[in-house]
């Protein structure tokens, strides 16, 4: 508390009287931070139409913020929090993927595994590994390409 209220330029007890611990702090800004990235997330889940993953991936990237307070650890309600939002997002990939057999088969956690290894290594890294403009180029295809490859595999 005491880092924070010097970098705003305030005292302990004035952030004390809004917040009674730091796990407040995290919570508002993972509210603010929620709020600001439903309306782009919202806008790249249109039924019918297929899911555009690079631009999933440079929405994602755009909002570098929540991915870090995504990836603290944090309370319980926290973690719950994160994975109600990862669950969303899943939720919409298998809609916007329009396919019944890959919203039940092991391809959607593939999908959200993937892209998460790939946010976490070019954009929540302190030191990113790839150019985030050239993976999201470049995983649109990548993605497209394997859900075609499991629809078109005959059904065990």
């Amino acid at each position: 508390m005491g880092m924070i209220a010097e970098k705003i330029g305030t005292s302990r007890p004035t952030i004390y009287t809004y917040f009674h611990h730091t796990e407040g702090i995290l919570q508002a800004l993972l509210d603010e931070r929620l709020a600001a990235i439903n309306p782009d997330l919202e806008s790249l889940v249109v039924p019918g139409q297929p899911m555009d993953f690079g631009a999933l991936f440079t929405v994602l990237s755009n909002h570098r913020q929540l991915l870090l307070l995504l990836s603290c650890g944090g309370s319980a309600e926290l973690r719950e929090r994160r994975e109600a939002f990862d669950d969303a997002m899943i939720g919409g990939m298998a809609g916007a993927l329009g396919s019944r057999r890959l919203a039940s088969d092991a391809l959607l956690p593939l999908i959200s595994g993937l892209l998460r290894g790939v946010v976490y290594e070019t954009v929540v890294r302190e030191t990113p590994t790839g150019d985030p403009q050239e993976v999201a180029e470049q995983l649109n295809a990548f993605l497209r390409g394997g859900v075609q490859a499991v629809n078109g595999q005959q059904p065990n």
